[in-house]
């Protein structure tokens, strides 16, 4: 629904990070625009009027790192289910990964998923495409017409290309187009056959290990790569201390590299996998106390840039076989803030921390940055801090319902999201603040 009478937040919070700006106001919005902002403002006729004090209003968020589905994988997660779970989230910009099914390696499957986009997505879905053809490491797509039709990224995410003359190719290649390649760091023959984090918790449980070393290896090497390139390179959904140390030099050498982690991983260890809970099954895998502790301190200092879902749904069925045989990953794009803020929000500012998810994001994939301000789209995410809330996947907007999280209770909730003006995300506690609208 269209704010086309408009709405009047009174007394609400703007946290501004692309702005740099923290500040208690008033803001008018109609149709699709910012139109207003300001202390004392009265209702107009028509307006609905919103009693907005303790709420918070931050720019649509971005998340850049999401699988979602779709084509031969609705029965897990369609545009439609995908975008409205992230609009629950207070995302209204989210970067769908490549590795769909067939993946988006073509101008002719990367078309038809536009199509699908345009037709179902409730928010701003952006898709990334292949580097190499089928994913398999071997041959380069077509990065410049991928381009052209609207690719904001290239990964070949889930799979690492091992070869790292064809990631030179593709390096020197990308540089044509303007976009950024998002790498999947995970030396292949290292993690072949693992299931879990290689350690103790692998061992009591009889389960084949998934080494650190397969990850900070691969991005040493991909590090020399860069350095020899100097072109922009993304490390996604970042999991061990050795990694972070790696990136943390490079930056201070002035590589342009940039990195991710996810919520998961800076919530959870692989001491919390006490039993054969599938949900728990993760691609990079949860790792020991020490390396999250260290993932969370790269989140502080300013070497991981963003926090990206790396929302994965997977149907009851494939997520119920045996731990050792069932797919990777879990839903996230409804607890992503929740799960983020109760972790770091006591460590760092809230204009650091949603710029984990606005403006970080939109500068590494050179996006418009968002941003509250007269003239601005009314796109944002109004957050009420203080709402206690038990997450029921059940009763979630993704189609999936893998995730470890079910009936945990957080504290701070999005309540509102408006994309363009569009409600896309009303949450019930919302609705009873809502005054009918002015009359005159």
């Amino acid at each position: 629904m269209t704010l086309l009478n408009g709405m009047l937040l009174k007394n609400i919070l703007v946290i501004d990070p692309a702005r740099h700006l923290e500040y208690q106001c008033d803001l008018r919005l109609k149709g699709d625009e910012i139109i207003e902002e300001g202390q004392g403002l009265t209702p107009q006729t028509g307006e609905e009027l919103i009693e907005a004090g303790g709420l918070w209003a931050v720019p649509g968020m971005i998340d850049m790192h999401a699988h979602m589905r779709d084509l031969a994988q609705s029965d897990k997660e369609d545009l439609h289910t995908g975008s409205k779970a992230a609009a629950a989230g207070g995302f209204t910009t989210v970067v769908a990964m490549a590795n769909t099914d067939p993946p988006l390696d073509s101008g002719a499957v990367f078309s038809l998923y536009l199509q699908r986009i345009a037709q179902r997505a409730v928010i701003e879905v952006l898709p990334v495409a292949c580097v190499t053809k089928g994913m398999r490491g071997e041959e380069l797509t077509n990065m410049v017409e991928l381009a052209d039709a609207g690719a904001v990224a290239f990964s070949d995410d889930g799979v690492t290309i091992q070869n790292m003359a064809v990631l030179r190719r593709a390096l020197e290649y990308v540089q044509l187009t303007g976009r950024t390649i998002i790498s999947h760091a995970e030396d292949r023959d290292l993690v072949e056959g693992g299931v879990i984090d290689e350690g103790i918790v692998s061992t009591r449980m009889g389960l084949c290990g998934r080494p650190s070393a397969a990850e900070s290896i691969a991005v040493a090497r991909e590090i020399e790569l860069i350095r020899t390139t100097m072109v922009p390179y993304h490390f996604t959904h970042l999991t061990t201390a050795r990694a972070v140390q790696l990136i943390r030099q490079a930056k201070a050498e002035g590589l342009p590299l940039t990195a991710d982690a996810t919520p998961h991983h800076i919530s959870l260890a692989s001491s919390d996998i006490v039993s054969f809970d599938t949900n728990l099954k993760m691609n990079p895998p949860l790792r020991c106390d020490t390396d999250k502790q260290a993932i969370i301190a790269g989140v502080i200092d300013g070497t991981i840039d963003a926090i990206a879902t790396d929302h994965a749904p997977h149907t009851r069925l494939e997520k119920s076989g045996m731990f050792a045989e069932c797919p990777v990953g879990i839903i996230g794009l409804e607890t992503a803030f929740a799960i983020s803020s109760r972790v770091l929000l006591s460590q760092i500012n809230r204009l650091k921390f949603f710029g984990l998810f606005t403006c970080n994001p939109a500068r590494i994939l050179d996006l418009p940055q968002p941003s509250i301000r007269k003239g601005a789209p009314a796109t944002m995410a109004i957050i009420d801090p203080e709402l206690i809330w038990t997450y029921n996947p059940a009763e979630g907007m993704s189609r999936s319902r893998n995730t470890p999280y079910a009936q945990e209770e957080f504290k701070g909730k999005v309540v509102l999201t408006l994309y363009k003006g569009n409600r896309v995300f009303e949450d019930s506690s919302f609705k009873e603040r809502r005054r009918q609208p002015a009359h005159r």
